[in-house]
C-alpha cells in the first residue's frame, strides 16, 4: 500500500505541476475565479498572481505534509507500544499523510482544470461543470474517513 501512496502522490503531483501549466497558456491576462450560478464572473485576478498563487498554495501544503511525516518518522516505536509509538500506528499515519498530500494535489488540480476550462470559453457552464467542485471535497472526506478507520484499529 505505501509503494501505491507513493507513486498515487507523484502522479498527482505531476498532473497538478500539467493542469497549472495547460491552464496558465490558455488564460488570458486576466483571470476569472469567482462566479455566480448563471457562470458569470464575479472576481478576476492577474495570470501571474493566478500561477504564483497556485504554486504558493501547492508548496505549502506539500511542505507541511512532508514535514509531518519527517517528524513521525523520528518517533521511535515498538511493535507493543502504545498511541503512536505503536509501529504499526505510525507507519499507517506515515501513508495516510503522505496519500492526503496526493489527494490534496488531485483536489488542487481539479480546481487548475475547472478555472481553465471556464477561463477559456464561454460555452462552458458553471452546472455542468460543478462536479469539479465537488468531487475534491469528497475526496477529502473519504481520505479523513479512511483515517478514522486507521485510528479505530485494534492494535497488539
Amino acid at each position: 500500500m505505501d509503494k501505491f501512496i507513493g507513486f498515487f502522490r507523484n502522479v498527482t503531483i505531476l498532473l497538478f505541476t500539467g493542469a497549472l501549466i495547460w491552464s496558465y497558456a490558455f488564460m488570458a491576462s486576466q483571470v476569472n475565479y469567482r462566479f455566480d450560478p448563471a457562470g458569470d464572473a464575479l472576481g478576476t485576478a492577474n495570470k501571474n498572481t493566478y500561477f504564483f498563487g497556485a504554486m504558493a498554495i501547492f508548496l505549502l501544503a506539500n511542505v507541511v505534509c512532508y514535514y509531518f511525516t519527517r517528524v513521525l518518522k523520528k518517533i521511535d516505536t515498538t511493535e507493543d507500544g502504545k498511541g503512536i509509538r505503536n509501529r504499526s500506528l505510525k507507519k499507517d499515519l506515515i501513508t495516510w499523510i503522505k496519500g492526503f498530500a496526493g489527494v490534496l494535489n488531485l483536489f488542487f488540480s481539479l480546481i487548475l482544470v475547472f478555472l481553465g476550462l471556464m477561463n477559456m470559453s464561454a460555452d462552458y457552464n458553471i452546472k455542468t461543470l460543478g462536479f469539479y467542485v465537488y468531487l475534491g471535497p469528497i475526496l477529502i472526506l473519504g481520505w479523513f474517513f479512511y483515517l478514522a478507520v486507521i485510528l479505530g484499529k485494534r492494535r497488539n
